[in-house]
This record gives C-alpha cells, structure tokens and sequence, in this order.
C-alpha cells in the first residue's frame, strides 16, 4: 500500500460529506472520503431514493389495475412482478 498524502480526509460520505468534499476540491485542497459503504449515505442508497422507487412502481400498478377504466381505458389483467421491481430499485 503506498503512502498518500491528503488535506482533508472526510469521515461518513452522506449528504454533509460530500458536499463538504466537494467545496473542499474546489477549494483546491486534496480530499479523501470514508465511508463504511457507498458513498451517499442512507438517503441515496437504502432510504430516500429508493424507496420513491419502489413507490412509484407500486403507484403505477395500483393506477393500472385500478385507475385506467375512470378514463375509458380498458387493460387485460395487470400482474406485479416484485423481482423487476426491486432490480430497478437496486438500478436507480
């Protein structure tokens, strides 16, 4: 392992984190990020985002199976494929 030499070394990577990272760099200092995980944090990897993910998608099948006729759409029987569904969470 080599030895590297940084300014500011950044601990937890989440929404403060990183904002202070990146100021850090354009303030043209050398910046380094821990973090247990991915950088992020909660909110952009496991919470927020993707969760309206998994929202949206429920929202979609709920307004296909039960929404569409209101406006003289008529559909065949509309399925949930829950394995999709979390693959395009895990995507995003």
């Amino acid at each position: 392992m080599s030895d590297t030499a940084f300014d500011l070394v950044v601990i937890g990577a989440g929404p403060g984190g990183y904002v202070a990272a990146s100021k850090a760099a354009e303030l043209g200092m050398k910046v380094a990020c821990i973090d247990k995980s991915y950088l992020g944090g909660t909110c952009l990897n496991v919470g927020c985002i993707p969760s309206k993910a998994l929202l949206e998608s429920s929202d979609l099948f709920y307004r296909a199976k039960r929404g569409l006729g209101h406006h003289g759409i008529g559909q065949g029987e509309v399925g949930l494929d829950l394995q999709a569904m979390m693959a395009r969470k895990e995507k995003i």
